[in-house]
């Protein structure tokens, strides 16, 4: 009896917090209400020691919002709950915010997904030099290449554009992304769960597995 109570008072105590299984950086997927989501650009949350900060660029120079993590909630320096805190799962987490959708008061989800290192042993300039292709159901196939305009001339002629589009590789601790600009201006950013001369793998996509599989290509 006295072992049991020993082991009960023993997990008690060196059991995480919330805060604690929280601890690490999460990148948003997509916000929204129901099925109504769409990803508006990179936020990243840090969080740390039960504390809180979201960046909206990868270099987390300046932490646009400065939260506390209490029980299962966000809460903003002036004291008023930002949001509650859904831990689905290890790599998993929904923010429930009050917002507004077709002027009707809502509650907002934002899904973000915890960055974990990108398996590789290949550098970011290996990487750079690789070229990958992939293709989602019913659609045409998608090439990856990096530091080069992916439209023909002639498409940009006829636009009168003088960017199209343009992939770079970032990194951020140990984690590289796929970072996409179109005319200039950066949109997604995508974190790499695996690279090699065969294949890249890449996560954080409104797809049923949240991943896509690219295999090399000339």
């Amino acid at each position: 009896m006295k072992k049991t109570i020993i082991l009960i008072l023993t997990f008690m105590i060196f059991k995480p917090t919330y805060g604690q299984e929280l601890d690490g950086k999460w990148i948003l997927k997509e916000v929204g209400y129901k099925e109504f989501k769409k990803n508006p650009g990179i936020q990243i949350l840090n969080f740390k020691n039960n504390k809180a900060h979201l960046f909206t660029e990868l270099r987390l120079t300046k932490s646009e919002l400065d939260l506390e993590v209490k029980n299962s909630t966000l809460i903003l320096q002036n004291g008023e709950k930002y949001a509650d805190l859904n831990l689905l799962n290890e790599n998993f987490l929904k923010l429930l915010v009050d917002g507004t959708f077709n002027d009707d008061k809502v509650i907002m989800e934002m899904d973000f997904v915890r960055l974990l290192p990108t398996q590789t042993d290949l550098s970011q300039e290996e990487i750079e030099s690789l070229n990958f292709e992939f293709q989602e159901e019913g659609k045409s196939k998608t090439k990856i290449a990096f530091n080069q305009e992916l439209w023909d001339k002639n498409t940009l002629k006829e636009l009168d554009w003088k960017e199209g589009s343009k992939m770079t590789i970032e990194k951020l601790d140990r984690t590289y992304f796929i970072s996409i600009f179109n005319r200039g201006r950066k949109g997604v950013t995508l974190p790499i769960s695996e690279v090699n001369e065969r294949i890249l793998k890449f996560y954080c996509v409104p797809n049923e597995s949240g991943e896509v599989i690219a295999t090399r290509s000339k």
